[in-house]
């Protein structure tokens, strides 16, 4: 004779329905697209940023330079020291393409270490040159520290700063701002040097930025000469 076992209530299958899994996905997927947006947009955010501060610190260390370099304006004259003349070339032009934007002058910049085997005195001049990495003009800066060599020197090339549309120099002479200076006629150095510089905007920007205008004093002049010292007088 069989024996019927008392019949058991089925219990509930535990698990997750298709529905349920498709519908976790699709709340999953949506929130990793949140989160992608964010991350990439404050990686761009981050990149645009460091961009900026790298250009404006190429900015600093150049007008930083310049400041040096005229600051330490040495009078013309003697072994190591030549006129200030804005067309009178050296050998500067040789190494550098591009166009010439200021005066080639002699200053005591130059820092003297164990590995440079020269004075503080240098030749220094400022070119626009086309940019080897893109289509914008750089501003470069040419130092020659051997000023008592034999043979024709080639002096060194340093690239300050990318992205420049335009720039120039002036110089004041008392009264008013002119282009050029020959020291060797005026028989005299200006009172300051005028910088103004064209930086290249952003490609989607509505506009381009503004100027950047730098007055660098001359500290040294000259001694007037008997017939300056006559038209003073009068």
């Amino acid at each position: 004779m069989r024996r019927t076992l008392p019949a058991f209530p089925e219990r509930p299958r535990s698990g997750f329905t298709l529905l349920e899994v498709i519908l976790a996905m699709a709340v999953g997927a949506i929130v990793i697209l949140a989160i992608q947006s964010v991350f990439f947009g404050a990686l761009r955010l981050r990149n645009a940023s460091e961009q900026r501060t790298d250009k404006e610190l190429s900015l600093y260390r150049a007008l930083d330079l310049m400041k040096k370099d005229f600051a330490g304006l040495m009078l013309p004259g003697g072994v190591l020291a030549s006129d200030f003349q804005t067309a009178t070339s050296y050998s500067l032009d040789s190494s550098v393409s591009g166009e010439r934007i200021s005066a080639e002058f002699f200053t005591d910049s130059g820092r003297i270490d164990a590995f440079t085997p020269f004075a503080d005195v240098q030749r220094v001049a400022y070119y626009l040159s086309p940019s080897p990495d893109s289509d914008q003009q750089e501003l470069v800066r040419t130092v020659s520290r051997n000023l008592l060599s034999t043979v024709e020197d080639i002096p060194e090339v340093q690239p300050l700063l990318t992205g420049v549309d335009s720039a120039y120099f002036e110089y004041f002479d008392g009264s008013s701002w002119t282009e050029t200076w020959d020291s060797a006629v005026t028989s005299s150095l200006p009172t300051a040097v005028r910088l103004t510089l064209q930086l290249s905007g952003e490609p989607n920007a509505a506009a381009a930025p503004a100027p950047i205008e730098m007055v660098f004093p001359i500290y040294v002049s000259l001694p007037a000469t008997p017939t300056a010292a006559a038209t003073l007088a009068q």
